[in-house]
């Protein structure tokens, strides 16, 4: 079984991952770490700032990664918040075919989910993020993708002030009741 842990940034994914490879014994990726690598090393703020903040070239990588991963077994990734979207045309957000049925053939799809307020207050005092978009607010950001992380999931799991450690056995506890694919 492989498991992909999704939601919006600061969500807590990457600890809960590593909480959850620690009660399961299986492997962590992260796809933000696994692009950083990809682009050089250098940081993901860096890599949009190259590329004149156009998330196009980004979203690209982070499907070449999904191909990469998706005959793994066994794996947590711990997706990045945009891993469900792509960009159009017009370089407006819109939920990414091509990611959304790497994800939905290979991994049990685990969505997490914070109150709006607390991702805002959280992100407003983060500065090694990049910026998501110039003309939108984190919160009108939220507001779109969320309905797109709830329909993608197997399940949700809504963290109110519960541990890592907390999350991770409440999530391993719902992998037991799921029934195989």
């Amino acid at each position: 079984m492989n498991i992909a842990l999704i939601g919006p940034r600061g969500v807590g994914k990457s600890k809960i991952s590593r909480k959850l490879s620690k009660l399961t014994g299986m492997t962590v990726i992260s796809t933000d770490m696994i692009a950083t690598y990809e682009a050089g090393g250098i940081s993901i703020s860096e890599y949009i700032k190259s590329n004149n903040q156009d998330w196009r070239k980004f979203r690209d990588l982070e499907h070449s990664i999904l191909l990469k991963l998706q005959d793994s077994r066994d794996l947590i990734l711990d997706c990045g918040g945009g891993i469900l979207f792509d960009l159009d045309s017009d370089g407006k957000e819109i939920l990414s075919t091509r990611k959304t049925e790497i994800l939905k053939k290979n991994f049990t799809i685990i969505r997490l989910s914070r109150d709006t307020e607390y991702l805002v207050n959280k992100m407003s005092r983060t500065s090694n993020r990049p910026n998501l978009s110039e003309v939108e607010t984190y919160s009108q950001i939220l507001k779109k993708r969320n309905p797109h992380y709830d329909s993608l999931a197997h399940f949700s799991i809504h963290i109110k002030n519960e541990s890592p450690e907390e999350i991770a056995f409440r999530i391993q506890e719902k992998l037991g009741k799921l029934e195989p694919k």
